[in-house]
């Protein structure tokens, strides 16, 4: 008895079923690439918005800044240009002093028998123009001037003698003098800012 098996059918169906997981496993490879290639793309496009949301957030915060900065630095002018003013009128308040301590002076040096006829200040030097009897009064005017503590730099410049009347002589004289708590000007800087 001659028996013959043909296992040709079963090496199809077997190689067919082969082909089918092969394609199946690729067709499940694809899908999960696509799927991961998918995801990726997602994932960079979603940080790429949200880095763009951080980048126009910080935009409008240092726009933000320079707008306070600008403010400050206004403000900076406003207040060194107030402060100038300040201490412009705190020396004329003080340089009123002046002709007072002048005023509250010159009565204390000046002796009976000595006439003032012209009193000028110039930047705390004062110089007096006036009339003496005679030379002990003039000698009198100058030492109350050199003991006084509101006065110094004294300094007698001229004296002429004059005939007032035939009877009597006038020594008429120039002296200068500075006056010790004498306020100058302190005229505030004008600051330049380079904005």
């Amino acid at each position: 008895m001659n028996t013959s098996i043909n296992l040709l059918p079963w090496r199809e169906m077997n190689r067919q079923a082969t082909r089918r997981r092969f394609l199946n496993k690729s067709l499940l490879v694809l899908i999960l690439v696509s799927l991961c290639v998918i995801g990726g793309r997602w994932f960079v496009h979603n940080q790429l918005t949200m880095q763009e949301a951080r980048n126009a957030r910080l935009q409008q915060e240092i726009n933000q800044l320079n707008v306070t900065l600008r403010e400050f630095a206004k403000r900076e002018v406003e207040r060194d240009e107030l402060h100038r003013r300040l201490t412009l009128v705190n020396s004329l308040q003080k340089q009123r002093n002046n002709a007072t301590l002048l005023f509250n002076l010159l009565p204390q040096i000046t002796p009976d028998g000595v006439v003032l006829d012209k009193v000028t200040m110039t930047a705390g030097t004062v110089t007096i123009e006036g009339r003496s009897r005679d030379n002990a009064k003039l000698a009198s005017l100058l030492a109350l001037l050199e003991s006084d503590s509101g006065a110094k730099n004294v300094q007698i410049h001229s004296i002429i003698n004059t005939s007032v009347k035939s009877s009597s002589v006038s020594k008429n004289f120039r002296a200068t003098f500075d006056l010790t708590d004498y306020m100058t000007l302190d005229l505030p800087k004008e600051n330049h800012h380079g904005r």
